[in-house]
């Protein structure tokens, strides 16, 4: 483009084409412009209509070729997946699992999450867990613990240790030995972010930036009840259950060589109790990551509140509410009790009138 002044606008040449102008100048096109324009378009249809006939041929020599490439792609593949399997073994010093075809168990002695192991960077921090399941003996675990203490990264650790042996990988524990499945169903939250090291609830509070009293069904404790009995009972697989339910824990009462209890370990810091709400301050837990025996009544939601950084005076009212509700709970558990023994008491005293 060539710029003239609008107050010179009288001697431009009468060939040249007039593109544009502002209040200042006006932009023209000389003859030879307009010439070289006009040819550089042609080109360029006739390059879009090459490239288009070039890449029809490329996709008729790649049909007549692609299972050869496919198979070759595929080959590829697992060679990369078999040379990452190596790196990642060597560099995280993984251990060489044995893998048993005619038992059913999963025995792995300091297991790590392979994900989170390398996200932390160093080996040191990790905090490694056993599991110890058999089909023929103690073939479930009711997992409780508080919010973010590590147990949805337990149970993925268990799975994806026990999917490197089974593919034939080493895995990161010290011992492994593993027998044959032919499946692992997981229904599990997936709206924790692992990677940043935040639980579903976590993730919740993240985003809503709201505490969510949610209250908990008699139906669903009822069907979760019934539900683990039956993988226990019936289905006879390796369970891994991780709950909020304490009820559940009494199964290992009727199933005492199929099935245990185990929590994620933790500190408790409980503040000192009061009745006045302004002076209520919720927990603080610290967590240890360490998978050992027995239940947990409480998740201990409000130490993960902090963690979301919701407000102190919303945490404070919500810790208030929460001590209110748990002695409401444990007031309707007694009254619960008492009747359920007064009738007992009343039916068999009536037995004992019928047999007089």
């Amino acid at each position: 483009l060539i710029e003239v002044k609008n107050s010179m606008s009288s001697i431009v040449p009468p060939d040249w084409v007039k593109i544009n102008s502002t209040k200042v100048v006006g932009r023209y096109h000389t003859p030879f412009i307009v010439e070289k324009y006009c040819h550089l378009q042609q080109l360029r249809e006739q390059l879009i209509i090459d490239c288009n006939h070039e890449w029809i041929n490329f996709l008729q020599l790649f049909g007549d070729h692609y299972y050869i490439l496919r198979k070759a792609v595929c080959h590829l593949a697992t060679m990369d997946c078999l040379l990452s399997l190596a790196q990642v073994t060597k560099e995280n010093n993984y251990c060489r699992p044995e893998v048993l075809e005619e038992k059913s168990q999963i025995l792995i002695t300091a297991g790590k999450h392979p994900v989170i192991t390398s996200l932390i960077g160093d080996q040191d921090q990790y905090v490694p867990n056993d599991t110890h399941l058999q089909g023929d003996g103690k073939r479930a675990m009711i997992i409780t613990g508080p919010n973010m203490g590590g147990k949805s990264s337990y149970i993925r650790q268990v799975a994806l240790v026990t999917i490197m042996a089974q593919l034939g990988s080493f895995v990161p524990a010290r011992e492994a030995s593993v027998g044959f499945v032919d499946g692992i169903y997981v229904r599990s939250g997936a709206s924790d972010n692992i990677s940043r090291g935040r639980s579903t609830f976590m993730e919740e509070l993240v985003e809503a930036s709201d505490i969510l009293a949610c209250a908990t069904t008699h139906d669903g404790i009822a069907i979760a009840y019934a539900t683990l009995e039956s993988f226990i009972r019936n289905v006879k697989c390796m369970t891994l259950f991780v709950t909020h339910y304490p009820p559940l824990c009494e199964l290992e009462r009727l199933y005492p060589q199929h099935m245990g209890n185990y929590h994620m370990a933790f500190l408790l810091n409980e503040p000192e109790s009061t009745s006045d709400e302004e002076q209520v301050q919720p927990e603080f837990i610290t967590f240890l990551y360490q998978l050992i025996e027995g239940a947990v009544a409480r998740s201990y939601g409000l130490n993960v509140a902090r963690l979301a950084e919701i407000p102190e005076s919303i945490l404070r009212t919500a810790a208030f509410k929460s001590k209110e509700l748990e002695a409401l709970v444990n007031n309707t558990e007694v009254r619960g009790l008492i009747g359920y023994t007064m009738e007992k008491e009343h039916s068999l005293l009536d037995w004992r009138k019928c047999c007089l």
